[in-house]
């Protein structure tokens, strides 16, 4: 929990049981998680935070650059803790989900700086398809 705190602190966030139980929590889980799952998993761990408090601390943390969130053409967001980059591979048969991290995206990035003249802030890519285990 140490982490989580001066993480907080450095970003100028007060210390509040919710907004530690949100971080450990998206530390757990290897795949991004919807707002709703992250409130029903702190509601079962005794968390008294209502979900309007689990939305705001998600907003909170992704305008200050601690968490990514991320638009699986589902019509609600997902959430992970920012970190290395990495895309995602998106089953649209089971709905699981695998990060990728070894594409060469930051190669195109540079490319389109140079010839472009544009400034690339942040990126997002995701594949859809059918994972190996649906193909069966």
């Amino acid at each position: 929990m140490k982490n989580y705190k001066h993480l907080l602190e450095i970003s100028e966030l007060r210390t509040t049981p919710a907004r530690l139980a949100v971080l450990g929590f998206l530390n757990e889980n290897p795949n991004p998680l919807s707002a709703d799952v992250i409130f029903d998993h702190l509601k079962i761990e005794h968390n008294q935070a209502d979900r309007a408090t689990i939305y705001r601390i998600l907003e909170t943390f992704f305008q200050k650059g601690l968490i990514k969130r991320l638009e699986l053409g589902e019509g609600k967001y997902r959430y992970e803790l920012a970190g290395e980059d990495h895309h995602h591979l998106i089953c649209e048969s089971c709905g699981a989900i695998e990060d990728i991290s070894d594409c060469s995206i930051s190669e195109l990035e540079k490319e389109i700086a140079h010839k472009k003249k544009f400034l690339v802030k942040r990126h997002s890519l995701e594949f859809f398809g059918v994972c190996s285990t649906c193909q069966r």
